[in-house]
C-alpha cells in the first residue's frame, strides 16, 4: 500500500475505548499535545484515571464535529458505524490494527526538539517500525534545539547559501561512539556495544581490538586503523583527535573502539574534552577491564577477607613511554592489592624501585599475558623476580601484586590457561 508520510498539526479527535491500546494512542496524542476527547463503555486501563471520560456506549451522534477519530475498541459493531458515517462526516479514521479500514497510520516517533523522525510500516509491522526508530535514536544527538535554531536563523537570511546550509546540518548531527572492547575476547563484548556497531559508518580501531570482534563491525562500515603500540604509532592522539572531529562534522557516526576499559588508562578523558568543546554529541560505552580479567582467568581474587581489603589500579607507563613508580609505595600498605597496566617492559625498573623502597622481595606477584588469547600464560613468582618472570611471557600483559597471589589463595578455573609457578 502506497502512502504520503506528512506532518499532522493538532486537529479535533475523538478516542474510543479506555483499555490497553486506547492508552498506548492516547500517551503518543499526550506526547504530541494533541487535545482529544474520549468516549468509552468502560475504563479499563489506569492510564485514563486523570483525564475526562464519557462513559457511555458509542453512538453516531458522538462522530460529529470530529477530524480525525481513533477506533481502539476492537468492537466490530462500533468499527462498522465508523466506517458508514465517514463518507457523511468526512472524518480521518484510524482502526487501531485493521490497516485496511486506516485513513491514517500512527508511526514509530522520535522527537528531537522540532525535528521528528516518523517510522511506518503502513500497519503490516509496528514492532518493525519501532525497532528501526530505536536504531534512529540511537543515530541523533539528545538535543539539537541550537542546531534547530542556528539553521532556522540561516535560513531568514534571504543571501542564504544552501551548500553552508547543508554543512551545518551535517556537522550538527555527526555522532561519536567511544567503545571499551575488552580484552579482545567476543564473549566478553557488552550487548550495548554489540548493539552500536550496527549503526556505525566508521571505527578508529586499536590495536588490542581482535580481528574477531572486527569482524562483527557492518561490511558497510570503513575502518581506521589507528593502532598506538610501545615504539610505534600509526596515529598519535592529536591526529585521532582530528579523525574523529573530521568524521563527524561530516555528520558520520562514529566508532573509536579501545581495547579494555575506556575509563582506565585509555585516553577517554582527551577525546571527550575534544568532542565536548566543538560540540560534538558522545556516549561512552564502558568494556571488561584487563586489570580485572586478569584476575578471573588465574584464579586471582584481588580483595579477599582478611588478605586484602582494598585494590589499587595503576599505570607503568607514561606518555613517551616514560616509567612511572610514583605507586611503588602503595606495595607497602597491608591487606592491599595493586593492579599494574602497562608493566611488562618496565619489569626491571619495577624490581629495582621496590627494591629502592625496601621492599619485601618475597611480596607475591603475578604476570598474566595475552589475556583470553591462545597463547595466555600466567607467571606466579615474587617482586624480587619480575625481570625473570617478565622473559617468560610476552605484552600485554597485567601485574598483580599482594598476598591474594600467593599460590596457596589461587583457585584456578577451566579458562586459567597455562600457569608457570616460580
Amino acid at each position: 500500500m502506497s502512502t504520503l508520510g506528512i506532518a499532522l498539526k493538532p486537529k479535533k479527535t475523538l478516542l474510543i475505548g479506555a483499555g490497553a491500546v486506547g492508552a498506548q494512542k492516547a500517551s503518543v496524542l499526550d506526547s504530541l499535545d494533541f487535545t482529544y476527547d474520549v468516549v468509552a463503555l468502560e475504563l479499563i486501563d489506569t492510564y485514563f484515571l486523570t483525564k475526562e471520560i464519557r462513559i457511555k456506549a458509542f453512538e453516531d451522534a458522538d462522530a460529529k464535529g470530529y477530524e480525525i477519530i481513533i477506533d481502539a475498541t476492537g468492537n466490530e459493531a462500533v468499527t462498522n458505524r465508523l466506517v458508514a458515517l465517514k463518507p457523511h462526516l468526512h472524518f480521518w479514521l484510524n482502526v487501531v490494527d485493521v490497516p485496511h479500514l486506516c485513513d491514517f497510520y500512527f508511526s514509530a516517533l522520535t522527537q528531537r526538539g522540532d525535528i521528528q523522525v516518523a517510522v511506518s510500516s503502513g500497519g503490516a509491522s509496528p514492532s518493525l517500525a519501532q525497532v528501526i526508530r530505536n536504531k534512529v535514536q540511537r543515530l541523533l544527538p539528545q538535543n539539537l534545539t541550537p542546531l534547530i535554531e542556528r539553521l532556522r536563523n540561516e535560513r531568514k537570511n534571504p543571501e542564504r547559501n544552501m551548500a553552508k546550509l547543508r554543512g551545518i546540518a551535517k556537522e550538527g548531527v555527526g555522532k561519536v561512539f567511544l567503545i571499551g572492547c575488552g580484552t579482545g575476547y567476543v564473549g566478553n563484548l557488552c550487548l550495548d556495544a554489540l548493539h552500536t556497531f550496527e549503526i556505525l559508518d566508521i571505527a578508529l580501531v586499536d590495536a588490542l581490538v581482535s580481528k574477531e570482534i572486527q569482524a562483527l563491525l557492518p561490511p558497510t562500515c570503513k575502518i581506521v586503523d589507528v593502532s598506538k603500540k610501545k615504539g610505534f604509532h600509526s596515529k598519535s592522539q592529536d591526529e585521532i583527535n582530528t579523525l574523529l572531529l573530521g568524521y563527524a562534522k561530516q555528520g558520520f557516526v562514529v566508532g573509536r573502539l579501545k581495547g579494555g576499559e575506556p575509563l582506565l588508562f585509555g585516553r577517554l578523558g582527551e577525546e571527550k574534552a575534544i568532542l565536548s568543546e566543538h560540540g560534538i554529541a558522545f556516549e561512552v560505552i564502558n568494556g571488561i577491564s584487563s586489570a580485572f580479567r586478569s584476575c578471573i582467568i588465574a584464579g586471582i581474587v584481588p580483595t579477599i577477607r582478611d588478605i586484602s581489603k582494598g585494590v589499587t589500579i595503576v599505570s607503568a607507563h607514561l606518555r613517551e613511554s616514560l616509567f612511572n613508580d610514583d605507586w611503588v609505595a602503595l606495595v607497602k600498605q597491608p591487606l592491599h592489592t595493586v593492579i599494574v597496566l602497562m608493566a611488562h617492559s618496565f619489569a626491571q625498573k619495577i624490581q629495582n624501585s621496590c627494591h629502592l623502597q625496601g621492599i619485601d622481595p618475597n611480596t607475591p606477584a603475578a604476570f598474566v599475558s595475552n589475556i583470553d588469547q591462545s597463547e595466555q600464560v600466567t607467571i606466579i613468582g615474587a617482586i624480587g623476580r619480575l625481570e625473570q618472570m617478565s622473559s617468560l611471557c610476552s605484552s600485554p600483559a597485567v601485574l598483580i601484586i599482594g598476598a591474594c597471589v600467593a599460590k596457596e589463595n589461587i583457585i584456578s578455573a577451566e579458562n586459567s590457561g597455562k600457569i608457570i609457578y616460580m
